[in-house]
């Protein structure tokens, strides 16, 4: 006859949706320990308990599962591990949405410990208060970070704004970086894959004439210069044409091709920043608003930009004036072979 221990069987998939009247930590631990130590590849918890998230704490076990693949969390609490006892060999995939680590390095030791993490998704919790995410991976892919800091703008939420956390990224393969709701203090880039995608929704919480705040501006611009395939929100091409009025933009000479959302914005914030990518060679406008024809004005774009633009897309709403806008470009772009007009 079989032991109980040999009657363990495996789990290749567990989901917790974590939902009780009254939270027990130790039942919750008791749990979830049994789960790791069953092998388990994906392990989802999603904790719905209307309580303090601090109550809700992950087991040390589930910094050591060996036959971990894929992880996703939902608000619960990632305490501060013993650098030696973090060790997740086979992570491919983590989600972690509203997750509150207790201490700034927990982040940077839990992404570390994952060798061949290639997919990382990091929606920050509002009321959290660590001060960096640090990506530092050897392995990694894909990186999506979101920040729900922007909604609290709400009167009715419990707790002042602040910055979300500085981003400092070395990541040498990375094909692909997402930030967005982002309200950004310090963005640094160490390396980043050669040809990576990179969509940018950021926004700075500044005044103009304050030198230190110039900085994080300058600086970030920096950062994103190096970059060959980049969307860009209007948020923060708003951030670059009012930066622009009071210091000059470096040059994006790197970026090959642009994705430029203008929705619930207009033309004017796009021209001075397409005046630094003198080689952008595709460039994809979206436009949720366009004024009747004799209403447009249009602020006109650098030639270094026109002569080497190949590859246009309009999306625009349908009105007079946008053909106006392809005139202009199929006018004036000499090297343009491609133009697509679309609506939205």
């Amino acid at each position: 006859m079989k032991s109980h221990k040999e009657l363990d069987f495996k789990l290749k998939s567990f989901k917790l949706v974590y939902d009780v009247n009254e939270h027990f930590h130790d039942e919750f631990v008791w749990r979830l320990n049994k789960v790791a130590k069953r092998g388990v590849c994906e392990l989802t918890v999603l904790n719905m308990v209307d309580v303090d998230e601090a109550l809700v704490r992950m087991p040390l076990s589930l910094y050591s599962c060996a036959t971990l693949v894929n992880l996703t969390l939902y608000c619960v609490v990632f305490d501060h591990p013993e650098s030696k006892s973090v060790s997740l060999p086979c992570v491919k995939s983590m989600y972690l949405e509203g997750v509150k680590f207790d201490g700034d390095s927990v982040l940077e030791t839990l992404i570390s410990s994952c060798p061949v993490l290639e997919d990382l998704t990091v929606i920050t919790h509002p009321n959290d208060y660590f001060e960096v995410v640090r990506v530092r991976s050897q392995s990694l892919k894909s990186f999506r970070l979101e920040s729900q800091l922007l909604e609290c703008d709400d009167p009715d939420v419990g707790f002042e704004c602040d910055d979300d956390p500085d981003v400092e990224i070395d990541a040498p393969y990375l094909e692909y970086m997402s930030i967005r709701d982002y309200q950004l203090r310090s963005f640094i880039i160490h390396s980043i894959g050669p040809s990576a995608e990179v969509n940018i929704d950021v926004v700075f919480d500044f005044e103009y004439d304050d030198p230190v705040e110039i900085t994080k501006i300058h600086n970030f611009l920096i950062a994103i210069s190096t970059f060959h395939k980049v969307t860009i929100s209007a948020r923060t091409l708003a951030v670059i044409h009012s930066y622009s009025e009071v210091e000059p933009l470096p040059p994006f000479s790197n970026l090959s091709r642009l994705d430029a959302s203008l929705v619930e914005s207009s033309w004017e914030v796009l021209p001075a920043f397409l005046g630094c990518c003198m080689n952008l060679h595709s460039l994809v406008v979206e436009l949720d608003h366009l004024p009747e024809i004799e209403e447009i004005r249009l602020s006109p774009v650098p030639q270094c930009v026109l002569s080497s633009i190949n590859s246009l897309q309009l999306k625009t709403p349908s009105t007079p004036s946008k053909m106006k806008l392809a005139t202009y470009f199929w006018k004036n772009c000499t090297a343009l072979k491609k133009m697509h007009l679309s609506g939205r």
